[in-house]
């Protein structure tokens, strides 16, 4: 098996305000500053860390379908498919918020 072991390094020339630019940006995304710099270099996608808030709220979301899925699944009156209509939309506006929420970070 190839072992990745990075022993290779790049001397790079930067100004002072663009080493805390880019130890920022890791920082941020909970990342070391070389594997940043690698990422970004090799154009790859960086990945970062979730809040842990963010996770509950998701798995409380989820929760919450799945009850709206049961209860659909169990009863077809006309009045609890419109009520689960209307959760659904005000679940769906929580997801996009949270999820523009992430792409302003």
């Amino acid at each position: 098996m190839k072992e990745n072991k990075k022993t290779s390094r790049i001397p790079v020339r930067m100004t002072t305000d663009e080493m805390a630019d880019i130890r920022g940006r890791a920082n941020e995304l909970g990342i070391s500053m070389s594997s940043f710099m690698r990422k970004a270099a090799l154009n790859q996608r960086i990945i970062i860390k979730t809040d842990k808030e963010m996770i509950r709220q998701i798995h409380y979301l989820g929760n919450n379908i799945n009850q709206i899925a049961r209860q659909l699944n169990t009863y077809s009156d006309g009045l609890i498919i419109a009520d689960a209509y209307k959760q659904m939309e005000e679940y769906k506006e929580v997801l996009q918020n949270m999820l523009a929420n992430i792409s302003k970070k």
